[in-house]
């Protein structure tokens, strides 16, 4: 696929594509066969490429393995370099920037919670940070946009774990032997990276009983026709009460948040159709071409039409500097 990407000078696609502009536009990305030998799997990110905005039917971890990998994390900008990892729940949105030549992106995947569950039960492991986030992420009534950013380059065991872990997730044939060995290597893994954790985004509550969880979840949904005044007559508060509540618990205004959002929206359809601008502007809830124009601008730091020149060439795209 890598080959194709750089013959055609085309984005080869791995998430589906946005067949009718009904449809949802954040997709979760499919099992497909990446569990054929069983449900933990390690696959390997093509590269000359972007990943479009999706969530995940199952936990994902992305380990750097060389180069870097740019990803936008629930919106957020997120630079891997080698030797660090995120894991991400299921409603986590992420996107990927273009990968270079020498950009690898090692990716361990556990498909289910049954899979959480047998691994954590280990007498060997202790509740850590990491246990908390997949305990949490096995829970069905609890939020699932949980994640953890590693950095292993101090930690040789850490380093050392993880690709033992990689190379037997590659030779993995599906036998009892194989399995038993990479739910060995994976539990161990969860002893050691959990001392080198850098940053966490986490949660660990009902969703239903959360406010601002409430409230991101109405605004990504409704993000086209919303204000904070209309969101806030939903929840039976006051504009001001609302806004300031937002600032404090997020760190951003509603107006950044939604900008984000429909950044987001406006990257994938980009990326998976060929809906003209003006479309695009109307779709996410602008009046003028000129207000997707300076989203674009003061986020991404290129026009809409160069984005999409970017996806379309994606060899002749100058990486973002270190």
């Amino acid at each position: 696929m890598e080959q194709e990407q750089l013959a055609g000078k085309r984005h080869i696609q791995d998430v589906p594509i946005i067949d009718s502009i009904n449809k949802e536009i954040i997709k979760a990305m499919p099992l497909w066969d990446f569990f054929d030998y069983g449900s933990l799997a390690v696959t390997r990110s093509n590269r000359f490429s972007y990943i479009p905005a999706h969530t995940h039917s199952f936990i994902e971890i992305n380990y750097v393995y060389s180069g870097k990998s740019i990803q936008y994390i629930d919106d957020k900008e997120i630079t891997l370099k080698t030797g660090q990892a995120v894991i991400m729940d299921r409603s986590v949105q992420q996107r990927i920037d273009y990968a270079g030549e020498d950009d690898i992106l090692i990716n361990i995947l556990i498909r289910d919670d049954d899979k959480i569950r047998q691994l954590l039960h280990n007498e060997n492991l202790v509740t850590n940070s990491l246990t908390r986030f997949l305990f949490n992420a096995s829970q069905p009534n609890f939020n699932h946009d949980n994640y953890l950013i590693f950095d292993f380059n101090n930690s040789p065991i850490t380093l050392r774990t993880t690709e033992n872990l990689i190379i037997q997730g590659w030779k993995n044939n599906g036998t009892n032997k194989s399995n038993r060995l990479l739910n060995l290597l994976m539990q161990t893994w969860l002893i050691v990276a959990s001392e080198n954790i850098i940053f966490q985004k986490t949660n660990y509550v009902d969703a239903h009983q959360d406010l601002m969880i409430q409230v991101a979840n109405y605004l990504n949904t409704h993000y086209q026709d919303i204000s904070l005044k209309s969101l806030a007559r939903h929840f039976g508060y006051s504009a001001n009460y609302l806004g300031d509540k937002i600032n404090k618990e997020t760190g951003h205004s509603f107006k950044q948040l939604l900008q984000m959002r429909r950044l987001n929206i406006a990257c994938n359809l980009i990326q998976q159709t060929n809906f003209s601008m003006r479309e695009i502007s109307e779709y996410i809830g602008y009046d003028n071409h000129s207000s997707l124009f300076r989203l674009f601008k003061s986020n991404l730091g290129v026009s809409p039409s160069e984005y999409r020149e970017r996806i379309i060439r994606p060899r002749q795209l100058d990486l973002k500097s270190e």
